[in-house]
């Protein structure tokens, strides 16, 4: 988009948002009592600070913002910050996608990590399986953008994202909320504050949340059996979703402080289970020829490269025509948001998250604050999805003769008998005789069923020291980790067209999957830290700030993977592969690459000027790295960030303008990045490497069983420039806004990596323009203390790459409208009747609405062997909400 397009877009939307607020407003909750701007605090230095006294680039969201937009979870971050993009990770599993000043997080593989820390309540949530989660009791978010290494540790080279929740009042009160809204839409919140007994105070909250999908599954009602696997994941039998993007969350959370003197102590618990369905996955188009992932044009060479069976495009390609001309694919070429798909795989998640956090607190002096926090935390994720938009599909009876002949002629030399051309030619009559029975049976082409049980334990001690001249914080922490990921027990992670067909057991139940081919992630790490940080003031005005903090990790990594000992040999032609009636599989020895460890060491150092008591401006230059470690043995190295960051942050016109800058540079070096073996791509990549470790046969059958690994994508170097403006021009009104501007270049791809990747590899999912502009409103009384509040909150972000390989992707026209997302605005808004007394007790009734003009672009797409399948942005949502406090 050129700048000029994106200047006068802007223009529009501020003046949009100034004819919006330009009317007299009373609200006294974003301002002090001087009608100025009120002082933020955050913790954002392991300590309590004015957000404006703190040298980093921090957004605090507030409760106002948090109720405004709808925000439940980290997933609906995007834009609230500049710079700060979010979207769900494809496949269901609840890993939000970070996009931070060009660096993007991920953390979908096993035994990875993810470039920007989620914490809540000062705890590190270290699997990003299941981070997306709702808590009924957040006090603030705190958005903290480029490297944290020194206070915060590894894994936070992008930054950070902190929840906070409230703690106990001590008095006794409730809180009872409701909202009803389209798509069935509904959302319940009881909290309920225990009045203080003796040095106890207490309280609880329940949060339900529940909403239709805003996509058909036209699939849905599809069952699947899952009794041959020993795991009983969802049950035996499951069922295909009627609408995805569903929610159906129960969140609880309960908090008991004790405090006496100079001691105090909170514990906090939650607990969320979410059986809502995976986003709904669109195919957009495919490739009659499937030549689309051929880097050398040769058909499906690369598919075939590693698997003897598999002859090339001049069989796959009719076989694919004709099982698509037997389904209604629901295609969706102009690539918007559909009214409906087919995602026969896709069934609701199971989601359950607990979480254990005991903080305590000790004012051991004026000067002196102790503080410890213990936490345990258990994930466990299952959550099946159709990643092509396609699977499963019915197999029809016009497929059969293709099939016939794609599998006679993968037999040549492979069976008895099938020794050349006429062999294989004259098989193919006995073959479709032999295999009626398979139609109407599911086709299974690309899709997961993700399973993952993540614990981890930590404990981190801090000691703050404060004096006129020298602030010293002082930290260390114990942190450990067991993850396991993979498909369910006895079955594989990833369906694929290795092992298409799913017997049907009975009329009732479509498909009893098989076992075998299973891999299974088991992964432990430990984690040993010790940090400090020195703000001392050589003046008055001038502060210097170091630190430095050493990082030891250890992780042992362990990649099981069995398979049936009936799928070892070739069947007979025309006979189907058969689950063998003792149901056992086969183990193959283990994968257990050495021993991941290594101790690494952050440094940041700066400098702060304050030339007034409303005037900060700072330099620094901090580092942080992402942990390494390996998947089956594919090694990565640690990821860097080095930055620089010049910033300043002003009170103006006696604290009625708020004006905060950051401009930034950053180099990432092993910049790592996931990579899925349903890519052929990966699987050239990938291979080598394992013939090399484990030699050529098990180098070639290994990706059969992986999943994911991580890839080394090379160098990468961020810089540009974050704008945050806030105004009270009047008693009342308040205005602001964002704009941030990042050029990301990849100043260094590794060779082999380029090779494997056509020659082309550009920064995608990373817009360079991102921005934000809101206000609110809120009248003087109507009537008693009633007033009116309104509020309009807009986020922009610029067109983007969706693709590494745009020219690559784009020779194929079909992918026209899938390459990149368009420049666009999303508008939320809320009209809120205030302070209603009803006996006593305070009301609130509201309309909202979230995405007001139904933007339907998509925000993630995956380019496939059999098509291009891409994500979609939430529809429109609003409703009506009613709170009372009492």
């Amino acid at each position: 988009m050129k700048f000029a397009s994106i200047r006068a877009s802007l223009l529009v939307s501020a003046a949009a948002v100034g004819a919006f607020s330009a009317t007299s407003a009373y609200a006294q909750s974003a301002e002090d009592d001087n009608g100025g701007l009120a002082e933020i605090i955050v913790t954002a230095q392991k300590r309590e600070q004015s957000v404006q006294d703190v040298p980093i680039a921090v957004t605090a969201v507030s409760q106002e913002t948090l109720q405004a937009n709808r925000i439940a979870t980290v997933n609906d971050l995007s834009s609230i910050a500049p710079g700060v993009s979010v979207r769900p990770s494809a496949g269901g599993i609840g890993v939000p996608t970070f996009t931070i000043r060009g660096q993007q997080s991920y953390g979908v593989v096993a035994g990875s990590d993810k470039q920007v820390s989620i914490y809540l309540d000062g705890v590190y949530i270290s699997s990003p399986r299941g981070s997306i989660f709702d808590l009924p009791d957040v006090a603030r978010l705190e958005v903290l953008r480029g490297p944290q290494g020194t206070l915060f540790g590894r894994n936070a080279t992008a930054g950070a994202i902190s929840v906070v929740t409230r703690e106990p009042s001590g008095e006794f009160k409730g809180k009872l909320e409701g909202s009803y809204g389209n798509y069935d839409a509904y959302r319940l919140r009881a909290s309920i504050d225990l009045p203080q007994m003796g040095p106890f105070s207490a309280y609880f909250s329940f949060l339900r949340n529940s909403k239709r999908g805003d996509i058909r599954n036209a699939a849905g009602g599809t069952l699947w059996d899952r009794t041959l696997s020993p795991q009983s994941v969802l049950g035996k039998i499951t069922r295909a979703a009627d609408y995805l993007g569903s929610i159906d969350s129960n969140s609880y959370f309960a908090a008991v402080k004790f405090e006496s003197g100079d001691f105090k102590t909170t514990y906090k618990f939650d607990k969320n289970v979410d059986n809502g369905s995976p986003d709904a996955v669109s195919l957009v188009g495919y490739d009659p020829t499937f030549r689309l992932n051929d880097a050398q044009g040769r058909g499906t060479a690369s598919i075939c490269a590693n698997n003897p069976a598999c002859p090339g495009a001049a069989l796959f390609a009719p076989l694919f025509n004709a099982i698509y001309a037997g389904n209604n694919l629901y295609l969706n070429p102009s690539a918007q948001r559909p009214d409906v798909v087919s995602n026969a795989w896709t069934v609701n998640r199971r989601q359950r998250i607990d979480g254990h956090n005991l903080t305590s607190t000790w004012q051991a002096s004026d000067s002196i604050t102790v503080k410890n926090t213990f936490a345990y935390r258990k994930t466990e994720v299952f959550a099946p999805s159709a990643i092509d938009g396609i699977s499963s599909l019915v197999f029809p009876a016009g497929a059969l003769p293709a099939y016939a002949t794609f599998i006679a002629f993968s037999s040549i030399g492979r069976h008895p008998g099938i020794n050349s051309v006429a062999d294989a030619a004259g098989a193919i009559p006995g073959i479709i005789g032999a295999n009626q029975n398979l139609v109407g049976r599911q086709f299974m082409l690309t899709a997961s069923q993700a399973s993952s049980i993540s614990k981890q334990w930590s404990d981190e001690l801090v000691i703050n020291y404060s004096s006129d001249k020298l602030n010293l914080t002082v930290g260390g922490l114990w942190f450990k980790s067991d993850d396991q990921a993979g498909g369910p027990e006895g079955m594989q992670n990833t369906f694929s067209f290795g092992a298409p067909f799913i017997p049907s057991p009975s009329s009732n139940v479509v498909g009893q999957l098989p076992l075998g081919n299973v891999g299974r992630y088991l992964n432990k790490a430990t984690s040993l830290a010790a940090y400090a940080q020195i703000e001392y003031k050589l003046t008055e005005q001038l502060e210097v700030v170091l630190g430095g903090r050493i990082t030891n990790d250890k992780k042992t990594s362990t990649f099981r993977w069995n398979t049936l000992a009936s799928s070892i040999a070739l069947p007979a032609i025309g006979a189907i592969p058969a689950i063998p009636a003792s149901n056992v599989i086969t183990p193959r020895a283990d994968i257990v690459p050495p021993v991941y460890k290594k101790s690494k060491p952050n440094f940041s150092i700066g400098l702060n000027y304050k030339p007034n008591d409303d005037t900060l401006i700072y330099g620094k230059w901090s580092n942080s790295f992402v942990s390494g470690g390996s998947t089956a043995g594919l090694e990565f190295e640690p990821e860097t960030a080095s930055s620089f960051e010049l910033g300043l942050k002003a009170d103006l016109l006696d604290r009625k303008l708020r004006v905060n800058l950051a401009l930034f540079h950053v180099d990432y070096k092993h910049f790592q990045q996931p990579s899925s073996f349903t890519s052929p791509e990966a699987t050239n990549f990938a291979v080598p490497i394992l013939s090399g470790l484990y030699g050529p046969t098990i180098g070639a059958l290994l990706p059969g069983s992986l999943s994911t690994f991580v890839i080394d994508t090379g160098n990468v170097r961020a810089k540009g420039f974050e704008l945050e403006v806030t105004a009270a021009p009047s008693e009342g009104l308040l205005m602001g806004g964002s704009l941030s501007y990042t050029d990301v270049d990849f100043t260094l791809v590794p060779a082999a990596f380029l090779a494997s990747q056509r020659g082309e590899y550009e920064p995608s999912n990373r817009p360079n323009w991102t921005a934000s502009a809101y206000a609110s409103y809120e009248t003087k009384p109507l009537f008693g203390d009633a007033t009116l509040g309104l509020r309009l909150d807009g986020v922009f972000r610029s067109r983007y790459h969706l693709t590494s390989q745009p020219k690559f992707q784009s020779l194929f026209a079909f992918n026209a409208n899938a390459l990149s997302s368009p420049p666009h605005w999303k508008l939320n808004t809320r009209v809120a009747l205030k302070h209603i007394n009803i006996g006593g007790a305070e009301a609130e009734l509201a309309f909202w609405a979230k995405n007001l003009t139904d933007t339907k672009n998509i925000n993630s797409t995956l380019f496939l062997t059999q098509g291009t399948a891409v994500n979609f942005d939430p529809a429109r949502t609003f409703g009506v909400e009613l709170g009372i406090d009492f």
